[in-house]
């Protein structure tokens, strides 16, 4: 049976759908083989069951649950970023697989890799999702395993989530990079203060050394926990009015002192506002995030901007550095444990980001990256004194 006529508007997967008789058609063959059917419920996490199309035709009771409906019928015919909540599927009026982001999809990869061979496909899918439950992010292991079942060419696609595990490792991954770079700079002194090599007037100095990286693993520690507070929906967002330029300028010199901060030059302009009503410690964690992306992206020597502005109902914030971010790579930014660094584990920051501003702040952030004007982010937040008076 044909696919119905739909505009071919796709960057990627094909974008035409089968019609409602043929949906009904693939979904009684399924059914009918009981073999089949015993075998999809069988599986130990959710899955479907794919027609070349990538609809749905069938579900096992693991998925049904996954999104709280005893109702499979209400699933058939969408596709998978359809159901698990993907930002991307609401991109195009054509859906799932056929924006350009969706060629970085590993869900789409498995299933087009399994129609063209006639066999398994095994691939991670990282995606961000609209579910608040979920955090915004989801992260799976595919399964694609071709199949004819009543002589219609179908996908078994089975999911294992591991969105705690890849949570976990990106928390551990940082945490402890992040607690030996603060940690490497005064150890190198350790010695000579050891052996009485420091002259008196050094050893101020030195104390100062301390006591600055004793104040900045605690701030890492405090972070991460709060960071995990945060997927969990368990932040606590506290309101008072904040100095932003004492802010910024915080969170400037604390980066300077850091290893990614070295060597690099970081600029502050602020106009229009003295004060603004948010969450200082938040708002404080959005920044740092910022900075170290743009600062990890900047050679030595080069340079960062930031720049925050009045804009009438809150702040606007940008952090500039002179990189371009690859194509590909700007269509997985603000995934969970995506990272164009090496290490596994790796890629909270724009995650983390955005999770807060969004989340608990009630802002946004978008980016920019082209050769012309580098790499910009910007983060619009909310006076919330604005909103009180509003009310």
């Amino acid at each position: 049976m044909d696919p119905i006529s739909v505009p071919d508007d796709t960057a990627f997967a094909p974008a035409a759908r089968a019609g409602e008789d043929v949906l009904v058609w693939q979904t009684s063959a399924f059914n009918s083989d009981l073999i089949a059917v015993a075998l999809l419920e069988a599986m130990p996490g959710p899955a479907m069951v794919l027609n070349r199309q990538r609809q749905i035709v069938a579900s096992n009771s693991q998925l049904q649950v996954m999104f709280t409906t005893t109702d499979c019928e209400s699933l058939i015919g969408r596709r998978p970023g359809e159901v698990l909540g993907c930002v991307r599927a609401r991109e195009r009026v054509t859906g799932c697989g056929t924006t350009p982001a969706c060629a970085q999809c590993g869900a789409v990869q498995a299933i087009l890799e399994s129609l063209a061979t006639h066999g398994r496909a095994v691939t991670e899918c990282r995606l961000r999702t609209s579910f608040r439950t979920s955090s915004g992010a989801l992260n799976f292991r595919v399964f694609a395993t071709y199949a004819e079942i009543g002589g219609e060419e179908m996908v078994v696609v089975a999911f294992m989530d591991l969105s705690e595990e890849k949570r976990r490792k990106a928390l551990e991954r940082t945490l402890f990079r992040n607690l030996q770079d603060e940690c490497t700079r005064p150890l190198l002194h350790a010695g000579p203060v050891r052996n009485d090599e420091v002259a008196p007037a050094d050893e101020t100095e030195f104390l100062q050394e301390f006591g600055d990286l004793s104040s900045r693993v605690l701030g890492q520690i405090e972070a991460h926990r709060q960071l995990l507070a945060a997927e969990s929906g368990e932040l606590v967002v506290l309101e008072r009015d904040v100095d932003i330029r004492g802010l910024l300028e915080q969170q400037i010199a604390v980066c300077r002192k850091a290893r990614v901060g070295r060597g690099r030059e970081i600029g502050l302009y602020t106009e229009g506002f003295e004060s603004l009503r948010t969450d200082p410690v938040q708002l404080a964690r959005i920044v740092d995030g910022l900075l170290s992306n743009a600062l990890e992206a900047t050679p030595e020597s080069g340079r960062v901007e930031v720049c925050a502005t009045h804009a009438g109902d809150g702040l606007t914030l940008t952090v500039h550095n002179a990189g371009v971010i690859p194509l590909d790579v700007q269509q997985q930014i603000f995934q969970r444990s995506f990272s164009t660094r090496d290490g596994e584990g790796r890629g909270i920051g724009t995650y983390s980001v955005k999770l807060l501003v969004e989340r608990y702040l009630d802002g946004s952030v978008e980016f920019t990256s082209d050769e012309t004007h580098g790499t910009v982010f910007t983060v619009a937040v909310p006076d919330r004194a604005l909103g009180r008076r509003a009310a």
